[in-house]
């Protein structure tokens, strides 16, 4: 079944509610982050990273969804939308917090300020259905190369296992098809993190910085920390 969010390019969105026979909206931002053509890597709101609440390694962490524009913006002045009809598939590696992100991102059970209850944020060097666009969505197996690049992450195998996201399967029988907020915001350089203060270190590919991240900021020697979203830095070789 089908379900609706929003995508824009440098801008915000954010989605509406459950999933028995009515829409819902989810906001997301993108930053084209391509695995391959028309598939990219996305931070999902926290219904769709982990319903109990976690903020590393959630439940919906590397599944897989697809995304279909409806041509339209979630409001008037907050976005184009763009053509309506294309969609690109995006796998949910990171987390969009509620806290400092309340506009796009809403809580578990709740609505961002669009009235969605579901927001993705995709990774983007450009626009990829337009600015700020409310989309379809609909969760699918992840195609060969998303698969192939989730078995090298730090979380496979590691991820909580609560129902996330809740009520939608792969190709199951999912109710009416919901609607979701996207935002995308585009880059095109990657931003390196250094630090000279002691205390600990994290490890190669261990999280090293984002929003609300209290952890260690250094990396252990021979890795970089670099920021991969607002969400998240990484230490990587």
């Amino acid at each position: 079944m089908l379900y609706f969010t929003l995508l824009h390019s440098m801008t915000d969105q954010r989605g509406s509610d459950t999933m028995t026979d009515r829409k819902e909206l989810v906001a997301v931002e993108h930053r084209l982050l391509g695995i391959s053509n028309g598939v990219y890597t996305a931070a999902g709101s926290q219904a769709l990273f982990d319903t109990a609440g976690a903020s590393w390694c959630g439940a919906g962490c590397g599944k897989c969804y697809n995304l279909t524009s409806t041509g339209s913006a979630p409001c008037t002045g907050c976005g184009t939308g763009g053509a309506a009809g294309e969609s690109i598939i995006v796998m949910v590696t990171n987390l969009c917090p509620y806290n400092g992100n309340q506009q796009w991102c809403p809580q578990v059970g709740a609505t961002n300020n669009y009235g969605y209850s579901y927001h993705f944020d995709i990774m983007a060097q450009s626009e990829v259905f337009g600015d700020n666009v409310v989309v379809n969505f609909e969760p699918v197996a992840c195609p060969g190369q998303a698969t192939s690049d989730w078995e090298t992450c730090v979380c496979y195998g590691q991820t909580e296992t609560d129902e996330t996201p809740v009520g939608m399967t792969p190709g199951g029988s999912n109710p009416s098809p919901l609607t979701s907020t996207t935002t995308t915001k585009t880059t095109t350089t990657e931003t390196t993190i250094t630090t000279t203060t002691g205390g600990a270190t994290q490890t190669l590919y261990g999280q090293c910085g984002g929003s609300g991240w209290t952890g260690p900021t250094a990396c252990a020697s021979g890795a970089t920390c670099k920021v991969l979203n607002p969400y998240y830095s990484q230490c990587l070789s």
